[in-house]
């Protein structure tokens, strides 16, 4: 099955040359499940301006975000030139969100999820709090092993050697999204898996979430710069993301 082929998805809206799939978190976990029972591992990516910017610089990056099978839109920026390009979104479908929907899925399906990435110690503390939450979820296995290529043989290993069908990368944009796509042709009981970003560490408590009323309204960001002022320079790229957005607007004559 793939992205083409996939059903339940409203067609995939294109922000300066990366793709993303017009869906909310229903659909997308809907698509999540079906991925599980395919062959093969599937790469979810959750796509924010960052990685479109990048993207633009970095050929590799496009194809990789552009060959996922499901894209979602994770940054509250994506969702904006979404309706600024006239095909809106329903809004933000974050790995965070994602991922302990992930974990109540493989409960009731009987499947086992594997967390990688994160500070030491960090999976274990999400795993733990995963398994409360969700009584009957297996985590298979947890590792903060290096994103380097060279770990990857051992990493790798150590996935297999769980049968987790269900893995959640938690290296950051874009090293998660590269390991998936690298690694990926040698894992051999995973069926999906999804770059999770900072979610292990939303989930295993060490760092705060933005209040809820501030996430309705798209402003997680600014909590997250707030709580970890050293953002300031990662975020200086939405205003060149957006003005390349507007020029594209234009360009389509919108």
């Amino acid at each position: 099955m793939g992205a083409r082929e996939m059903e339940n998805r409203g067609g995939r809206l294109e922000v300066l040359g990366v793709q993303v799939d017009r869906v909310d978190s229903r659909q997308a976990l809907e698509l999540i499940e079906a991925m599980l029972e395919t062959p093969a591992c599937k790469q979810v990516v959750t796509l924010n301006p960052e990685y479109v910017m990048r993207a633009n610089r970095e050929p590799e990056l496009m194809r990789i975000l552009n060959g996922a099978e499901l894209s979602v839109p994770d940054g509250m920026g994506i969702v904006w030139a979404s309706r600024l390009l006239g095909r809106p979104l329903q809004g933000r479908v974050t790995g965070t969100g994602l991922l302990p929907e992930i974990g109540r899925i493989c409960a009731a399906r009987g499947q086992s999820l594997f967390l990688l990435g994160g500070q030491p110690g960090v999976a274990e503390l999400a795993a733990a709090r995963l398994r409360e939450r969700f009584p009957g979820l297996v985590i298979a296995g947890v590792s903060s092993n290096d994103p380097g290529a060279v770990t990857d043989p051992q990493t790798v290993e150590l996935i297999n050697n769980s049968g987790a069908e269900v893995l959640a990368v938690a290296y950051g944009c874009p090293k998660q999204d590269f390991w998936i796509d690298r690694n990926r042709g040698k894992l051999t009981a995973v069926r999906v898996a999804i770059g999770v970003g900072g979610a292990l560490d939303f989930i295993s408590g060490q760092v705060p979430r933005a209040p809820r009323a501030l996430r309705r309204r798209g402003l997680e960001w600014l909590f997250r710069l707030y709580l970890e002022p050293a953002r300031a320079r990662r975020m200086a790229v939405l205003p060149k993301f957006g003005l390349k957005v507007l020029a594209s607007r234009w360009r389509r004559g919108a």
